[in-house]
């Protein structure tokens, strides 16, 4: 038996598109679609604090908004990192409302950027460089009314000159409208890293895309989270969970994806203490991470082999 090249089907893209934002080396890759499973006051809001802490320090989102019916209840937990402007009731246009913002801010990027590159043409004009003949009444009046010539600039609204970067939460959402009728789950249970895309790419992404975290006191029940979600999951965060049925769901549902044996055991690991959580990462930077406890800590297996990340790497 031989293996023959053939001459065709061999031109790679010219350039890649993968929608990541940039995460340090040993943070999740984002966008994310997370589910954070734990049952009432098992520590689910507790931990995505943390989550919203370390992204916080690493400016890893723009803007963050929150569906949930009770923001006022976890205000200790949410406050400093969601504006209470990016708050909305579990209604079944609330998924599609957010969406829409995150297109809005899509379209301020644009906008931005046809700014720039009308800024330009506006100062080649006015060092002399482009006959000013050339310009018509509509160019002027769009200069004055930029502020062009009293000395004013694009400036983007965000530290980082780069297409919008954002997180949604659900929170208690579980049999709401939110849930049960809005079209806007499906969309981003699927495509939450190509929301809002871009007329053209910016460094990898053709998308503002749109990182997703479920908090749900379950992992399966007939009117929650769908089945085409779970298995479009890219983070899963589990607490120790004393219904062996929903156990048994999860590690039938994983058995394509994650070794149920290694699963077991990691499982038991994370979880034998109080408040203890194990996240599965179904794409992780480096295999080594597919288990963590409590988030910061991997938890390694020999069949993993040998971690090869390179220190301070961005991806």
């Amino acid at each position: 038996m031989k293996i023959e090249k053939l001459n065709v089907y061999d031109e790679d893209p010219k350039e890649g598109v993968n929608n990541l934002y940039h995460t340090t080396q040993d943070a999740f890759k984002q966008p994310c679609l997370q589910m954070i499973v734990a049952q009432r006051l098992g520590g689910k809001s507790y931990l995505t604090s943390k989550i919203l802490a370390q992204a916080k320090r690493d400016k890893t989102f723009d803007k963050i908004y929150i569906i949930t019916p009770s923001f006022n209840s976890n205000k200790a937990y949410f406050s400093k990192y969601i504006d209470e402007t990016n708050v909305y009731e579990p209604t079944k246009t609330s998924i599609a409302e957010v969406i829409n913002e995150v297109e809005r801010e899509r379209d301020e990027w644009e906008q931005y950027l046809a700014d720039v590159e009308q800024y330009k043409e506006f100062s080649k004009m006015s060092k002399g460089r482009l006959n000013i003949m050339n310009y018509n009444e509509d160019n002027m009046i769009g200069y004055l009314d930029k502020g062009f010539f009293g000395g004013s600039k694009p400036e983007w609204k965000y530290e980082k000159i780069e297409p919008v970067k954002s997180l949604l939460i659900l929170d208690d959402c579980l049999g709401s409208p939110a849930i049960l009728q809005s079209s806007g789950l499906t969309r981003i249970a699927t495509l939450n890293r190509h929301i809002a895309p871009l007329q053209e790419n910016f460094k990898g992404r053709s998308a503002c895309g749109l990182a997703v975290i479920i908090l749900s006191q379950t992992y399966k029940m007939s009117q929650g989270i769908s089945r085409t979600l779970r298995e479009n999951l890219s983070l899963l965060t589990l607490f120790r969970n004393k219904q062996q049925k929903q156990l048994d769901s999860i590690k039938d549902e994983l058995a394509n994806v994650v070794d149920v044996e290694l699963f077991d055991e990691a499982y038991d690991i994370a979880t034998r203490e109080p408040y203890g959580s194990l996240t599965i990462d179904f794409n992780p930077k480096c295999k080594t991470k597919t288990f963590r406890k409590n988030l910061n800590e991997a938890i390694v297996f020999e069949e993993f082999g040998v971690c090869n990340c390179k220190k301070d790497k961005k991806l």
